[in-house]
């Protein structure tokens, strides 16, 4: 299916904690026939890798500033693209955001489409804090900061396996992805995947132009289930777990919030995003 669409991207994009690494596992089992390795998602990396940058600029990005980064980084993708004859699948958490020249961060002419992926803020909170290893006021706070960002930079420079990656807030975030971009953009509740799996998911394949047998989807969503994933989590780890979390794959769940967000904290979080949220549902 990837030869479909050749020197393309197909975007899966998220604000933390919110369904993508589960999709990710998803679509692994789906190109290999009902199989899934963790620690081997077969999609093709994260925007915010410095290694993918290093080896299509041919540069050490250590010696750039953040800001020069960006600069460059749509057309490293184009190359990226371009070099391939397939489409390539990318991950990303940074929103949708121009350089200081104005331009989108993200390269709109060699992309196919993006899935974007939203969930519950007040769910977000208590995952978040698990995979910061923080405090549940610290996941709020970081949900509601307009100036928050994922791997920032010491002075400035890229030091880190990952670029900054800017968030914004959760409204934000979710405005950028669904209201900024020109290419399609099929936005799909965490929620659904939960209640509506099988459903959800051919939904998002029909929107992405691959046509798979209720059987292929079905033997995908046994591979990439909560349970499979978190049981391969216990045995080999998980290399995208945060540093000191004690795991990635928490519980899956929809409404911990309930149990987990005082309510000063509930109050914050829907004080900021209560528009957002009553649009897609929360």
């Amino acid at each position: 299916m990837l030869q479909q669409f050749p020197n393309k991207i197909l975007w899966l994009a998220s604000y933390p904690k919110s369904g993508n690494t589960w999709f990710r596992a998803f679509i692994t089992a789906l190109l290999n026939d009902g199989e899934v390795e963790i620690n081997k998602l077969g999609t093709d990396g994260i925007f915010s890798a410095r290694k993918i940058f290093d080896n299509c600029a041919d540069i050490d990005s250590c010696d750039l500033y953040d800001a020069e980064v960006k600069l460059m980084i749509a057309d490293v993708f184009r190359d990226l693209a371009n070099k391939e004859k397939r489409m390539d699948i990318i991950k990303v958490h940074d929103a949708f955001e121009a350089d200081m020249d104005g331009k989108n961060i993200i390269p709109e002419d060699v992309t196919h489409c993006a899935i974007y992926f939203i969930r519950n803020p007040l769910d977000i909170a208590g995952s978040f804090a698990n995979h910061m290893h923080s405090g549940i006021q610290a996941a709020v706070d970081k949900i509601n900061d307009t100036s928050s960002s994922l791997s920032p930079q010491t002075g400035n420079l890229n030091i880190n396996r990952q670029f900054r990656q800017y968030l914004s807030d959760w409204s934000s975030h979710v405005n950028s992805w669904t209201l900024r971009p020109s290419f399609p953009v099929c936005v799909v509740r965490y929620e659904d995947m939960l209640e509506n799996t099988f459903e959800t998911f051919q939904k998002i394949l029909a929107f992405i132009g691959w046509a798979y047998t209720p059987g292929q989807i079905l033997k995908a969503m046994a591979a990439s289930s909560f349970e499979a994933l978190s049981r391969q989590e216990a045995e080999n780890g998980f290399n995208e777990k945060g540093r000191k979390s004690p795991k990635f794959f928490r519980s899956g769940r929809k409404g911990n919030w309930e149990q987990e967000l005082t309510p000063g904290q509930i109050k914050e979080i829907t004080a900021m995003h209560g528009k957002i949220m009553n649009k897609y549902g929360y």
